[in-house]
């Protein structure tokens, strides 16, 4: 079973998609499940997968800590789980067989330090926070903490919504914030799948001209439109169909008795208006997919050529 957390995000879709293609390679058969941004979605399926017998779960930044009974069963039937999109951290629930994401930290440093830099030291930033995506939070609490050590003369602000009601809620949410607090000229989407809900927030409250757009995770047409049309300021993204076929590799690894790596760190690279023209050409319809040919090396691998 490939549990993508919902069909709503371009980063989620894009990573099951992926690794639907991959176990297909495998000779597998996929079940790709859409967990609808809702929490007890994810441990009904996942309950239910384990009842089944299913052979092992790609799971797609759907949090297992929110998935108590249904990890249980992960755990007591020993069902191989390799999670996508989340990092581990203390506390976490048992029955993660492997990991694999960007490093969260270290993208909420860099962006702390482009943001510090591209302000010349004066940045006022809005984060928008999703609780319910642990990488999501780290990413926001390490720009919260970066820039209250490195930029003295930095403000952040940080508002709250809820990844059920994002498509209702999150719009109007920055244009009260922008509205309330005139100094915001940085405000971060905590992801590229919300990132057009943020930019139409930003346009209502007539400040397109003065707030620079960020954003992260899986890139979407409109964002790439955005950052060559000078409308979006930073994007720093992730290899999503490269997770998809790095998972569906893990999970073979592990079905097949071997030794694999508790976490896997992929890349992430920061496209901004000065190197957007960088980018790969098909990067606005299929995201940016690592500049490197990687799917004839699994493919190798798992033909033991």
């Amino acid at each position: 079973m490939i549990l993508v957390c919902g069909n709503f995000g371009y980063g989620c879709v894009r990573q099951g998609a992926a690794a639907k293609e991959a176990v297909l390679k495998l000779g597998w058969t996929p079940e790709v499940v859409d967990g609808r941004l809702d929490p007890t979605v994810w441990n009904r399926v996942v309950k239910q997968a384990v009842d089944s017998g299913v052979d092992g779960i790609i799971d797609v930044a759907s949090d297992p800590n929110l998935m108590g009974d249904a990890m249980a069963a992960v755990k007591a039937k020993n069902v191989p789980f390799v999670m996508l999109a989340q990092t581990p951290k203390d506390g976490d629930v048992e029955g993660v067989t492997s990991w694999i994401s960007p490093d969260a930290a270290k993208g909420g440093r860099d962006m702390a330090e482009w943001i510090t830099k591209d302000s010349g030291g004066k940045a006022h930033v809005l984060l928008l926070d999703l609780p319910d995506y642990a990488d999501i939070m780290v990413r926001n609490d390490t720009i919260a903490k970066q820039l209250a050590k490195d930029c003295k003369d930095c403000v952040v602000r940080r508002s709250t919504v809820s990844s059920q009601t994002v498509g209702t809620s999150l719009a109007p949410l920055v244009t009260s914030q922008l509205q309330q607090h005139a100094d915001v000229d940085y405000v971060w989407s905590p992801d590229d799948s919300v990132a057009d809900f943020v930019a139409q927030g930003i346009q209502q409250a007539n400040r397109t001209a003065d707030v620079k757009l960020m954003a992260t995770s899986g890139t979407t047409p409109s964002s790439v439109g955005r950052l060559k049309a000078g409308t979006q300021a930073a994007d720093l993204l992730t290899p999503d169909n490269y997770v998809g076929w790095l998972g569906a590799d893990t999970l073979a690894r592990i079905i097949d008795g071997q030794e694999v790596q508790k976490l896997w760190i992929v890349p992430q690279r920061l496209f901004t208006a000065a190197n957007i023209d960088e980018a790969p050409k098909d990067m606005q319809k299929n995201g940016w997919n690592t500049e490197f040919s990687y799917k004839p090396e699994f493919e190798k691998l798992w033909s033991g050529k």
